[in-house]
């Protein structure tokens, strides 16, 4: 039995293990130089894959920073020329208003020194002239023997004649003398009649202002005086009497001193005197009206230019290598495994002392007293 049992493991061992142990051992090389080549190529991805994702992203940061220096340029470029178009648009507007204010002020200047010198005008204008005489006893005009009061400025100027003249006893508005006026006179009115020398009665003298205005001659019936009262003495009989009126007068207008009554007693101590209270030129002078103030017209177009960015997306940074593809290697079937050793096949054991034919394989049988494989 056991010379049988010898010659099936010898069998075994030669026909079915020993080449499978050589099949296991070519699989074995065979898969050792497949993982060899494995691992090269996907070393070699690695390498590759690093490699071109290393060059995109140099080439995207490359990118990158010209269009940032490229967006940079545009943005110092257009912000220079908008602080240029700016600088001159303010230089242009500071001239325009420089010249607008420079024209206004100057023509305010002339307005006001037309209306200051017309204001100085009239400052220096004024007329005040008084005349007297001893005594009047004829009809008509006053004469006078004397100017006591001769003061006449027409703009800073004297007139080249008298305004009132002491012979004819006329007082004439002088050219730019037009204004309000204040007239007034006064006289001793003698109201005693007959006096010694005379042998007929005679009236108290009437005085009023006459004024002779263009065409017309006015009496002025506001401004006169008379006296009828006295006393029976020819020395005391001396009434004092005054007046006085106010008018608007223009140059060359005529102002005078009339007696109005037939056969008039005499009047002592005449005089007349005209002022110029209030001046107004109008026949001549017409206010310079001042100019009204308005805002320049300055240039507010718009000069700003929007710079002109390039755009900028980050491409894939995937890899575009093909990944390497992994062989397993295909195993030819083995023969051992369908032995009856190793399988455990149904064939009868040639010995009933052997139990399991594997144990056999190990050099020990199962339940065996010594452990060898033999009785």
């Amino acid at each position: 039995m056991m010379k049988e049992n010898i010659e099936d493991i010898s069998r075994f061992l030669k026909l079915e293990l020993v080449p499978d142990v050589k099949i296991n051992n070519g699989h074995i090389e065979d898969n050792f130089n497949l993982t060899i080549k494995t691992a090269n190529n996907i070393m070699d991805y690695v390498e590759r894959s690093m490699t071109e994702t290393a060059d995109k992203v140099q080439k995207t940061f490359e990118t990158m920073a010209s269009n940032i220096t490229q967006n940079l340029e545009e943005i110092m470029q257009k912000s220079s020329s908008n602080l240029n178009a700016l600088q001159k648009l303010t230089i242009d507007n500071e001239v325009a208003i420089a010249n607008d204010f420079t024209t206004k002020l100057n023509n305010l200047v002339a307005k006001i020194d037309t209306r200051m010198k017309q204001h100085e005008d009239f400052i220096t204008t004024s007329v005040a002239v008084c005349a007297e005489a001893f005594s009047h006893m004829s009809r008509g005009t006053v004469k006078y023997a004397s100017l006591f009061l001769n003061s006449v400025l027409i703009k800073g100027t004297r007139p080249g004649s008298e305004v009132l003249d002491p012979k004819s006893g006329d007082f004439v508005v002088p050219p730019g003398g037009d204004g309000i006026y204040h007239i007034s006179y006064g006289a001793l009115i003698d109201t005693m009649s007959p006096r010694t020398g005379m042998s007929q009665a005679r009236m108290p003298p009437r005085f009023a202002v006459k004024s002779s205005q263009g065409n017309r001659i006015t009496i002025h019936e506001a401004s006169q005086i008379w006296a009828t009262v006295g006393v029976k003495n020819q020395y005391k009989d001396l009434v004092p009497a005054s007046r006085a009126i106010t008018l608007n007068l223009r140059a060359g207008d005529i102002i005078s001193l009339e007696q109005i009554n037939n056969h008039a007693e005499q009047a002592y101590r005449l005089t007349f005197c005209v002022h110029l209270v209030h001046p107004t030129l109008v026949s001549s002078v017409t206010w310079e009206k001042l100019p009204i103030s308005t805002v320049p017209e300055l240039n507010i177009a718009t000069t700003y230019v929007e710079p002109i960015l390039q755009d900028f997306q980050v491409g894939d940074l995937k890899p575009t290598n093909t990944k390497p593809i992994i062989h397993i290697p295909v195993m030819s079937p083995l023969q051992s495994p369908k032995s009856r050793f190793v399988g455990g096949g149904s064939a009868e054991p040639s010995s009933p002392e052997i139990l399991n034919p594997h144990s056999m394989i190990g050099g020990v049988l199962e339940g065996s007293g010594n452990g060898n494989g033999y009785e």
